[in-house]
């Protein structure tokens, strides 16, 4: 009884403390696009690398889903082969380095040639220099999303995700996509490329340096272990690596409840996936 008892008012502070986020960080109105290739279907492009395998193996699967891609997948020629309806964006990084917001706005400006709806939080709209790489290129439709951190009662979380006011800590652009994901008409949705398997890539120096090798599609035989940048820029210890990876396997739980309630399913085709939280399925 006790333990009930601290659960309900831990989530009750959590639920608390997160109308205060909404209030002081969200946006209250979001749109979100209304057309789509297929209505019932999206497969989330993760950065993966399986996916290299999965795109080349499965072709006949993937052809006739809608696709949302995330982060660098623009630098990739799997960008123009595939060409994502949908694209999401959510590291800060992004639009504050100066070498980063180059390359991948000024890399998506030059490559895409048909409708793309471009998910970007709301704020990065306090930079205004992603906003000009943009501004020439038509077939980039901007929707602002809210990246506020939710957390509580099921319930009262999965209001908010509906109303698109927040999100589940969104430590990962896997996160916010799924959570986009859910308030679009798709009844099923794919994620591909999800492998999360960084627990064995994460080495400590002998200078107590944290390395992580985060090995993506575009880039898994060129990479090599490096330091993790927090948003201030600072290297980030291990135990906030490890609690960061907590809080995201954390959510996709959040996120498959969620999905329930919505009578939708979130289906993981990555092979070796270390996420627990969804039906598995291969193809």
């Amino acid at each position: 009884m006790e333990e009930k008892v601290m659960r309900f008012m831990e989530q009750a502070w959590q639920s608390f403390l997160s109308m205060l986020k909404i209030m002081l960080q969200s946006k209250w109105v979001t749109n979100l696009p209304v057309s789509f290739k297929n209505t019932k279907e999206l497969l989330i492009l993760a950065n993966g690398p399986s996916l290299n395998t999965t795109v080349t193996e499965s072709a006949e699967f993937i052809r006739d889903k809608t696709l949302l891609a995330v982060n660098f997948c623009v630098t990739s020629p799997m960008f123009e082969q595939l060409r994502p309806e949908l694209y999401l964006i959510a590291d800060p990084l992004f639009w504050i380095v100066p070498e980063k917001r180059l390359q991948l706005f000024g890399t998506m400006a030059e490559k895409t040639t048909w409708p793309m709806s471009l998910f970007i939080p709301v704020r990065a709209y306090k930079n205004k220099d992603w906003q000009s790489l943009l501004a020439n290129n038509n077939n980039i439709k901007i929707y602002p999303y809210n990246t506020t951190p939710i957390e509580g009662f099921q319930k009262w979380c999965d209001l908010i995700f509906t109303k698109g006011l927040g999100v589940p800590r969104p430590h990962n652009v896997l996160i916010p996509s799924i959570t986009i994901g859910l308030r679009l008409p798709f009844d099923k949705i794919y994620l591909a490329g999800a492998d999360h398997s960084w627990l064995p890539e994460i080495t400590v120096t002998d200078e107590n340096e944290v390395l992580m090798h985060q090995k993506h599609f575009y880039d898994q035989n060129k990479s090599q272990a490096s330091k993790v940048q927090k948003e201030d820029l600072n290297s980030a210890h291990l135990y906030t690596i490890l609690y960061h990876m907590y809080v995201a396997f954390k959510a996709y739980f959040v996120l498959e409840a969620y999905s329930r309630k919505k009578g939708k399913e979130i289906i993981n085709i990555t092979p070796g996936s270390y996420i627990d939280a969804f039906k598995r399925m291969k193809i």
